[in-house]
């Protein structure tokens, strides 16, 4: 891609960081009260989940308010994302319930610089008119989504920017790296295995790294906690249950529309680049004879 258009690129994924940062506004006053009269925000889910983890670990995955819980009205929700989440949260317990949500939403804004120098590092060096596309719909386009994100305190927006960086990370020949962020990325199954498919043709050309990185980090960040209270094996039987694998929500979506937009634009990519590739083969196959050629012959 040229410079113009690079500096094009730019000015449009900053006009769409800009129309997030909108969206974070609106949506910040719904995080100083109740979702509703009977659950508190999405994110008393994390905070009752990582209590719990520290005072009675054998609730962890039990919804509704039990004996001794921390106070959240009018009710907690249900923790649901995999034990390792609790190893990224526990620097929020140290805050109060409301302090620990502000914290964790504003965190998810900034994030958004992050998935925006993401997004332009992938989509740099293709058709500027796609990439431009796919950056609006991966950091706005979807503003329910982002809404809801942010008026839960919902981890997706901070799932999002982990998959696209594994994603970047694996363009960038980095596999290690792109394994840990998907690894860390993983606390919501459903994502995970989603982006698998676009992550393991990015890292195609270092595959076994990755494949070896993935299962590595995904093991030490989760296997551990089978051995205390049987804090994995309690996910893994609530999950067979479907307790877990609930409904799709507009803040799920955020991640899949990224995934699935990146998806597209590589595919229109590759058959792009290959209809370009068949032309010049034709063209240089059935090339005209040049002047000096032709003279040649009619000099014969």
């Amino acid at each position: 891609m040229q410079s113009k258009s690079k500096k094009i690129l730019i000015l449009v994924i900053a006009i769409a960081v800009m129309l997030n940062a909108f969206t974070f506004l609106s949506a910040y006053p719904e995080t100083f009260k109740p979702m509703s009269p009977i659950y508190a925000r999405d994110f008393s889910a994390y905070y009752i989940g990582e209590w719990r983890f520290l005072h009675n670990p054998a609730t962890i995955y039990i919804g509704g308010n039990q004996p001794n819980d921390y106070h959240i009205t009018p009710n907690v929700q249900t923790f649901k994302y995999t034990p390792s989440f609790l190893i990224f949260f526990a620097p929020f317990i140290n805050l109060s319930y409301q302090n620990a949500l502000n914290v964790f939403d504003t965190l998810q804004f900034v994030s958004i610089f992050a998935l925006a120098f993401f997004v332009y590092k992938i989509v740099r060096d293709k058709k500027l008119l796609w990439s431009a596309v796919a950056a609006v719909i991966v950091l706005v386009a979807f503003q329910p989504g982002y809404y809801w994100g942010y008026a839960q305190a919902n981890a997706h927006i901070i799932q999002t920017c982990l998959i696209v960086g594994a994603l970047y990370f694996g363009v960038s020949k980095k596999p290690w790296l792109s394994a840990l962020l998907f690894a860390i990325a993983a606390f919501d199954p459903r994502i995970a295995l989603f982006a698998l498919p676009l992550l393991l043709w990015y890292n195609r050309q270092k595959l076994l790294k990755f494949g070896v990185g993935a299962v590595a980090f995904l093991a030490a960040l989760n296997l551990p906690f089978f051995f205390y209270y049987n804090i994995g094996l309690n996910f893994l039987q609530t999950e067979v249950n479907g307790d877990i694998a609930s409904q799709i929500y507009s803040y799920d979506l955020i991640p899949m529309f990224a995934v699935a937009t990146l998806t597209i634009l590589e595919v229109i990519t590759i058959i792009d680049r290959r209809t370009n590739f068949s032309f010049l083969i034709e063209t240089k196959l059935f090339k005209p004879k040049t002047d000096a050629n032709a003279a040649l012959n009619r000099k014969i």
